[in-house]
């Protein structure tokens, strides 16, 4: 990078355009970065999405930061990011105003919890798609949907962003070559990666993996680099998520699996079918934490300034206004309701959004009277209920789950490594029940992994609770230690101190107790013994076989 490119390098409290003072630096991409700033003239808090120093040039990419601009104006819904305005400064970067989102995106969201409980899956799901609905009927497919473009509130509102590469039905100018894939390689639907014409059906593929990753620990296709990840899906069927994790509602897995039909015709028609499916889906058959689901209605538009598709007006719609909006970022958010259950938050939803029909009133009132019904009996019931510590889920606190322990999520764990996995597509092997099934570090030339400190996987439980863990190691020579934490941690320094440290000289199985609560384990090897599966010039290896959990005595 030239000494002209870094001194232009955005740093907080500048001032672009004479207007937008930039406080915080938030996220990064590959061609933008997010900036938390103010704007002077309306003082309110807004998001900045700058366009990279060294792109500044690309005419291209300038015109994708239009497009999003476009796309995202015309939507002006709930569960979307708000786009204010898109301008050019210092010499033609461009810079997309934005709503400023308080809270955190779902991947950052999955790479601490690896597994989410089902009815927030499900809300997720609803939100979502609520947010399709509204693209489609303007004739918008995302093309990107993604855990890194959904984000997730405090109160638990989802909204979708990062409209970069969406697709307006009906456009000219793709911006892009045949034959080039757009979107992320793990997320794309296979008429995305065969160069086929796309319709809103491709969300909805997307929007499956997101789910299946949601409720698994991992996306269903996995390879060596993007264009392997991206083929496998038109090879092969992801596997069961009932298999992966049997205390997720069949019915949920089912409407997950049919967005991941192969053929586009198969699946889900719309946005409207896929959000109806999940909200029928009955309570998870498992007792897990739940999370009110809010209402998906449209927010109120603003009216003024006009931003249009060049010659494009969804047919049977007028094409919609936007202006920057003078109070409505001063109003709060809407908070779920503080009732006495959830249930009741998602009666009321109900009764607003079927409010027009007598006949489905009449119905929602029986209803209604079940539900107080169940809360008063779970009322009289909590005097006898296991106590309950409160666990936070996207900001969100709820009663942990204090039944039996039981393995809801297992990942690699190499902190040091490039990509912080190690043969990640074996590592469900140590929960499957089969011995004769394992998970491997690589072969290493060292039996100390050279510059590593170490590798190891990490065992999500289905809530904080004191449990026995047992790890079943089928090797020699190792040494290893054992930590627990009530949230996982990127780096072993943050798992704080080991609750197990010994070797294979006391036994092939691992034998310990949380010596407090705790929802993740993680099993780490500091040196291995060797392998004849290696070769004789990397011959160190490590492996797991089987991870149990149970109750503490």
């Amino acid at each position: 990078m030239s000494p002209d490119q870094k001194r232009s390098e955005p740093q907080a409290k500048t001032v672009i355009a004479g207007r937008y003072r930039l406080e915080e630096h938030r996220a990064q991409g590959g061609m933008a970065e997010v900036w938390r700033a103010v704007d002077l003239q309306l003082s309110r808090t807004v998001a900045v999405k700058l366009l990279k120093p060294q792109l500044a040039n690309d005419s291209t990419l300038a015109e994708r930061f239009r497009r999003e601009a476009i796309a995202a104006a015309n939507l002006n819904h709930f569960n979307i990011v708000t786009a204010y305005d898109a301008i050019e400064y210092d010499e033609g970067r461009q810079a997309l105003i934005m709503e400023y989102v308080e809270g955190k995106s779902l991947r950052e969201l999955l790479d601490t919890k690896t597994q989410l409980e089902s009815n927030l899956v499900q809300h997720i799901g609803v939100s979502v798609c609520a947010a399709l609905e509204a693209a489609h009927e303007r004739g918008i497919i995302h093309r990107d949907i993604k855990p890194g473009n959904i984000l997730l509130t405090r109160e638990g509102h989802v909204m979708i962003t990062d409209f970069g590469i969406a697709k307006v039905l009906g456009e000219g100018g793709d911006l892009t070559s045949e034959n080039i894939m757009m979107g992320t390689a793990k997320y794309l639907a296979p008429e995305q990666v065969k160069g086929d014409p796309l319709d809103e059906r491709a969300d909805l593929y997307s929007l499956g993996i997101v789910l299946y990753e949601c409720l698994v620990g991992k996306v269903p296709f996995y390879g060596k680099n993007d264009t392997e990840t991206a083929l496998a899906r038109l090879q092969r069927e992801p596997r069961n998520i009932s298999t992966l994790r049997p205390n997720v509602n069949p019915q949920l897995a089912a409407v997950v699996h049919k967005l991941l039909a192969r053929e586009p015709r198969n699946r889900f028609r719309t946005a409207a079918e896929v959000r109806l499916a999940l909200s029928n889906v009955n309570a998870p058959v498992s007792r897990e934490p739940e999370v009110v689901a809010r209402p998906t209605t449209d927010r109120t538009p603003p009216t003024g300034k006009v931003i249009r598709p060049k010659g494009y007006t969804p047919k049977g719609t007028p094409t919609p206004s936007i202006e920057e909006p003078t109070d409505r970022d001063s109003r709060p958010r809407e908070r779920p309701a503080r009732g006495n259950s959830n249930r009741e938050s998602v009666a009321r939803a109900l009764v607003d959004r079927y409010r027009s029909s007598t006949m489905v009133l009449a119905i929602i009132g029986v209803v209604i009277v079940v539900v107080a019904v169940l809360v008063t009996q779970s009322l009289r019931s909590e005097d006898s209920a296991p106590p309950a510590a409160p666990e936070t889920v996207a900001g969100v606190t709820t009663p942990v789950y204090t039944g039996p322990v039981e393995i809801t999520g297992v990942r690699s764990f190499d902190p040091e490594g490039d990509d912080k996995a190690e043969n990640e597509e074996t590592v469900l092997n140590v929960t499957d029940g089969d011995p004769e099934t394992i998970w491997t570090t690589s072969c290493y030339r060292s039996s100390t992994f050279g510059s590593k400190s170490g590798l190891g996987i990490v065992v999500q439980l289905n809530a904080v609770a004191l449990a026995r863990l047992e790890v079943d190691i089928p090797a020699q020579n190792w040494k290893a230690r054992v930590y627990a934490a009530a949230d996982s941690a990127t780096t072993t320094s943050q798992w704080g101190r080991p609750i197990w440290e010994g070797s294979s000289d006391s036994g092939s199985t691992i034998a310990t107790t949380f010596t407090s609560p705790a929802q993740y384990a993680l099993i780490y090897f500091t040196e291995v013994g060797r392998s004849g599966m290696c070769s004789s010039k990397n011959p160190y290896r490590g492996s797991i076989s089987e991870v149990r959990v149970s109750p503490a005595p």
